[in-house]
């Protein structure tokens, strides 16, 4: 963590797999082609791994895609961490997924170095408009073919993401009440998931599922818990300004503590950062934000991990989106990346 570091290497040939979550990167994953973790209790207070990482898109986006995957490995280990969150699109024929070729590497890197993989498996068959019984098939079928091929690879499977969006009925309510979502969408939602955790369960028994939500979205997964779909692990996304919006609009001082009081499952924050969309806020800010929330984590005994959005900026996204959320920075696009204050 007190390294600097400063990498330059050659944008020759890139490897990797996906982290994060934006629906842009799994179309660029598409395109490209066609075709031994920690253990913890699911009661959530009595665990010996905090998982501290980073989100990236090693499987998808020119940023990621142009630096190897050891290299991309490298750095996480050289910050003290641990795991990496990817965004995983896989076929729905056969469960593989879309871009072995950038896959297969990074697992290889990951596993030497003892980094856990924790990949985001997209619902691309989703479809808002089906029936209940459709909506949890597909999601069972989906969930099968892919824990049937990588079952042996991840004990941590984040299914879905931010899903509570498909049924949130505006974008202005807080999502903190039941009458703030649409309930015949909700149910076709959590059909979905239900199939989702059902398929991937039944080829790999062990598995431990995630589902996660954002901002006071948190009746969602209360929500999901009484309509009797079940997952393992509660996921979160936090960014700088919920922390001062849900002080002042719902009187929350620690999400953290908001969260343990709701739920009894462990909790993981699987994005937390600093929104810059028009590259005008400093490292300092970003630094300011992630250290204390980052302890906050460490310091109750429910959440099991806090893993940072992103690895590196993604100029290509162009302002408005998350072309400056990387706590690297390109000094040459994209074959020369300096660490921001943060990551040194």
């Amino acid at each position: 963590m007190k390294k600097k570091f400063f990498f330059i290497f050659s944008t020759a040939s890139a490897l990797l797999l996906a982290a994060a979550c934006s629906k842009q990167d799994l179309i660029e994953e598409t395109q490209l082609t066609e075709g031994p973790s920690a253990t913890m209790s699911t009661s959530g207070k009595s665990s010996s791994t905090f998982f501290y990482g980073v989100n990236g898109h090693p499987l998808g986006t020119k940023p990621y895609t142009s630096v190897p995957a050891k290299t991309q490995i490298n750095l996480l280990k050289g910050m003290g961490m641990n795991i990496y969150r990817i965004d995983v699109q896989s076929q729905l024929d056969n469960g593989y997924i879309t871009v072995p070729h950038l896959y297969k590497p990074l697992k290889e890197a990951a596993d030497a170095a003892g980094v856990t993989l924790l990949p985001m498996l997209y619902p691309r068959d989703f479809d808002i408009n089906l029936s209940e019984r459709q909506s949890y098939e597909r999601g069972r079928v989906l969930g099968d073919r892919f824990a049937r091929r990588y079952g042996n690879d991840f004990t941590y499977y984040n299914i879905g993401n931010e899903m509570e969006l498909r049924c949130l009925l505006s974008g202005s309510l807080s999502g903190a009440s039941v009458s703030h979502y649409d309930q015949k969408k909700f149910k076709v939602v959590a059909a979905y998931l239900k199939g989702m955790n059902d398929g991937i369960k039944s080829k790999d028994p062990n598995a431990k599922t995630i589902i996660n939500a954002n901002w006071m979205h948190y009746q969602y997964l209360l929500m999901l818990e009484r309509h009797g779909v079940k997952f393992d692990i509660v996921g979160y996304h936090w960014y700088d300004e919920m922390e001062s919006l849900a002080l002042k609009n719902h009187n929350i001082s620690d999400i953290t503590q908001f969260l343990s009081s709701k739920f009894n499952k462990p909790i993981w924050f699987l994005e937390v950062g600093v929104r810059n969309k028009t590259g005008t806020r400093s490292e300092a800010e970003q630094k300011a934000f992630l250290d204390p929330f980052i302890a906050k984590c460490r310091n109750n005994p429910q959440v099991r991990a806090a893993i940072i959005y992103q690895l590196f900026d993604e100029p290509q996204k162009g302002t408005g989106l998350e072309a400056n959320y990387g706590i690297f920075k390109w000094a040459k696009q994209y074959t020369e990346y300096r660490a921001k204050s943060f990551a040194r």
